[in-house]
């Protein structure tokens, strides 16, 4: 079997029955990744309307969303389009998470390969903020180990640490049994 994304040329002799196979490299026929963005592109509340856009290189294709881990949806996306919108108009907790998008040409078998993840994150304002604390308390050196420690009541939802200014969190992070993260 040829390897996926590789043309195969092969011809039979016929008198000595023996045949051969030239194997070639063709990068025109990979697609395309496709980029997955999310509209606003910062963390959303329940209840608020948020949009994911696959934008794609190819005007026809089918196009699905993955919730990684989760579940799947898929459109067709018609040849006037270079981008497909899925939105959630009412967010639940349940959309929170990583999304990654992927799309086929109709006219093919070729799949192209999935987007960048991004994470969606959805906040519930009736859920106080938790708190952190970080070790060591005075300024640290260059090279130093700092523990940074966030907790709240145990509300079975992650943390994410997110530095200042960049909407994308540092790192996820499942509560301990406590509801605390370190």
């Amino acid at each position: 079997m040829v390897p996926w994304g590789w043309v195969a040329l092969c011809e039979t002799r016929t008198m000595s029955l023996a045949g051969w196979c030239l194997v070639a490299v063709s990068r025109a026929q990979l697609l395309p990744r496709p980029s997955l963005s999310l509209h606003p592109s910062q963390g959303v509340s329940v209840g608020d309307t948020v949009t994911l856009r696959c934008n794609l290189s190819r005007l026809a294709a089918w196009v699905w969303l993955y919730h990684v881990g989760g579940w799947t949806l898929n459109k067709y996306k018609d040849k006037e389009q270079d981008v497909v919108e899925f939105s959630f108009v009412s967010t639940s907790r349940e959309h929170a998470g990583r999304y990654q998008c992927q799309y086929r040409v109709p006219e093919s078998v070729e799949i192209s390969e999935k987007s960048d993840p991004v994470e969606l994150v959805v906040t519930d304002p009736s859920f106080p903020p938790p708190s952190i604390s970080l070790r060591p308390e005075e300024h640290v050196g260059t090279g130093t180990n700092v523990t940074i420690r966030c907790w709240n009541k145990d509300y079975g939802s992650n943390f994410l640490l997110h530095k200042d200014e960049c909407s994308a969190p540092v790192l996820r992070q499942e509560p301990d049994g406590g509801g605390t993260a370190t």
